[in-house]
């Protein structure tokens, strides 16, 4: 906040500063430049008196003799040759002589706010047009641009001349310097600007951001909404300011839109602050207030949606005294939030005072009573780190009061019935059975999906270079890593449906043999591919009560397995066995075994235990939690034993009530 607080402060102070030697100023329309250090002072603002006549120079109507009119400045003011004020609309035209010590032609001239078109002319040359000049409004096309003009001749005299059009604003002329120098010192100086700007727009806009996905996630404290949306709209004001970067890429035949887009971000900002502060301050910040902000806000966003630019304005004149009054009564509010010792009233206070000096500063600018630089983007930057600082405190204390009231629960459930304990146990497994399952999907199923999406943006871009069986690979490898993600998906449903008891066993007495011979007909093409040989050892007359798809996911995901790490020519055998209460199955083959270490993990969703099988065969790591779960969910028992290039036994047994015959 202090470092903020700094660059801010060397800013505003700096502001125009361009070494200790200042440059002379511009009198009685002549600059004398002569003796001017360009290296040590390589831009010059030429600030002074210009000579000014009322009307086009083109036109051929210029009083004979010239005035002379400050710059930067608006015309408003200037007197005519009939004795009456000028007015801000109208047109007008300035000139300016440049004494330099010899010719040089490496110099360009950066043109700022001028109201609303202008030309520019060098020796009577015309070097650039900003918008559309014209005696009349119907002719003319505003613009914001703030171009860089070569010079392109080397001269040791310049006459610039500048025709200025306006019927768009109340204030015409050149409102703002224009910066005289070596071309690469100006194109420096405004990339520097720019990049300043889109530094502002990228910390204010992400903030905004971050604050609305607070919001969304945590819905009762809206300060995190109207903070974010309040943001947002900082962020979207830096393209009209600074740099003026929305109106330098769009045509200016678009101005007219621009231009109260331009203003309703500067409108709407207050009302969509007076918000934040309510839901932060409710108790100091009356409703009453509140209401009368947003009412004044409303009407004068109709004002700018309805109204012409040269009408609209005159009116943003009241708004922004308005603005004044809101930053007086924000004042009010911080001193007494601090008197009250409110949580973060601290930090408001000290963002909320550089915001408010560096909005005093912008109105005074813009109604030309003084000549500094636009600072509210950096006071701005200034107060929404303050209120993120002390928005980030306030949550991290909701969370620390979160995690007390959550330590005194688990105290007095310790001390409750065993019936509350039990509870508890359930909603503790639920909850780690859903950051399991988000990890999960997050983790396994984000590699196929890249995977899949890098195929297809292969595809498309190298299409017309792609013969037709390049492309039915590509598509066959897509429909593999689908598929492998689809059984990824499948499985974890299921799992997470089985250990949640959301599962409906349907359990029906069916004979075993036959229907486990339906589930080794699924895997006769992997079986052949790889010479393995799958023997069905179950009677045919033995039976079981249980759910029939549960069954088959068992014996699906334990013979893939076992098929998966077999060798040319090995064999898998199933086994079976009826106990007095118990169904026994075991499932051998004769494969490469599973490694000693692995064993321990097989059943666990935490520790990945996949790994490729002999062909490379690919699997999801999920289908021996799988198989383990539905057995816990009828109270059975797996095991398993394996010995490395001899093979893998598992064993399980499903309960039985007593002997079942159909």
């Amino acid at each position: 906040m202090r470092s903020v607080f700094l660059i801010f402060l060397v800013v505003f102070l700096c502001n125009g500063c361009y070494g200790v030697d200042m440059p002379p100023k511009v009198e009685y329309g002549v600059l004398d430049l002569r003796g001017w250090d360009a290296d040590k002072n390589p831009i010059v603002s030429l600030e002074g008196d210009w000579e000014f006549f009322d009307g086009l120079s083109s036109s051929g109507l210029l009083q004979t003799e010239p005035a002379y009119l400050k710059v930067p400045g608006a015309w408003n003011r200037f007197r005519t040759s009939a004795g009456t004020e000028h007015g801000g609309e109208g047109t007008g035209t300035y000139r300016l002589k440049i004494l330099l010590d010899r010719p040089r032609g490496d110099f360009a001239l950066r043109i700022n706010d001028v109201s609303t078109a202008f030309r520019l002319y060098e020796s009577g040359t015309l070097l650039r047009e900003n918008g559309k000049v014209a005696s009349e409004k119907d002719k003319m096309i505003p613009s914001y641009k703030h171009p860089i003009v070569l010079l392109p001749e080397a001269k040791s005299e310049l006459k610039l001349e500048i025709e200025i059009s306006n019927f768009y604003h109340i204030t015409g002329g050149l409102r703002k310097s224009i910066q005289f120098g070596p071309a690469i010192s100006i194109f420096e100086a405004k990339e520097t600007e720019s990049s300043l700007g889109w530094l502002v727009f990228g910390a204010t806009f992400l903030m905004g951001l971050y604050h609305l996905i607070l919001y969304v996630m945590r819905r009762i404290d809206r300060s995190a909404l109207w903070f974010g949306w309040f943001c947002v709209d900082v962020s979207v004001r830096t393209f009209f300011t600074g740099s003026v970067w929305i109106y330098e890429v769009l045509p200016d035949e678009y101005w007219i839109y621009i231009h109260k887009a331009d203003i309703l971000t500067f409108v709407i900002s207050v009302p969509l602050f007076s918000l934040f502060l309510n839901s932060v301050f409710p108790k100091e910040f009356h409703v009453y207030a509140l209401r009368g902000i947003l009412g004044i806000s409303a009407f004068f966003s109709g004002i700018v949606c309805v109204l012409p630019a040269s009408k609209y304005m005159w009116w943003i004149q009241f708004f922004q005294g308005f603005v004044g009054l809101f930053m007086m009564y924000l004042l009010f509010v911080m001193v007494l939030t601090l008197v009250r010792k409110r949580e973060g009233s601290l930090l408001f206070l000290a963002g909320g005072s550089v915001l408010f000096l560096a909005t005093l500063n912008d109105i005074l600018n813009q109604a030309l009573w003084i000549k500094t630089g636009y600072l509210a983007n950096w006071g701005l930057l200034a107060f929404l780190f303050s209120q993120t600082t002390m928005l980030s405190i306030r949550f991290s204390n909701a969370f620390v009061r979160l995690e007390e009231l959550q330590k005194s629960l688990e105290t007095k459930v310790a001390e409750r019935t065993q019936e509350l304990k039990s509870a508890k146990r359930i909603a503790e497994e639920a909850n780690a059975l859903k950051d399991t399952f988000i990890s999960l999907v997050s983790h396994d199923l984000r590699a196929p999906l890249a995977n899949i999406i890098g195929v297809l943006q292969l595809i498309r871009s190298d299409y017309d270079s792609l013969d037709d069986s390049s492309i039915l690979e590509w598509i066959e490898r897509l429909e593999r890593t689908s598929t492998q993600s689809l059984e990824m998906i499948s499985t974890l449903l299921d799992l997470n449906r089985l250990r949640s008891g959301s599962f409906r066993m349907d359990n029906t007495v069916f004979h075993l043999h036959f229907e486990v011979e339906d589930v080794l007909s699924r895997f006769w093409s992997q079986a052949k591919f790889k010479n393995v040989s799958i023997l069905n050892r179950i009677p045919k007359e033995a039976t079981i009560e249980m759910d029939r798809s549960l069954l088959a996911a068992i014996f699906t995901n334990l013979v893939s397995n076992s098929i998966k790490f077999c060798r040319e020519g090995d064999t898998v055998e199933i086994d079976f066995d009826r106990k007095s209460d118990n169904a026994e199955f075991s499932v051998k083959d004769s494969g490469v075994g599973i490694p000693e270490e692995m064993i321990p993990h097989l059943f666990s969703t935490d520790v990945k235990s996949t790994r490729y099988g002999t062909k490379n065969e690919v699997g999801t790591g999920l289908g021996l939690p799988l198989v383990y779960s539905i057995i816990q969910a009828y109270h059975g028992k797996i095991s398993v034993r394996s010995d490395l290039q001899k093979g893998t036994t598992f064993t399980f047994s499903i309960p039985q009530k007593k002997e079942i015959t159909v």
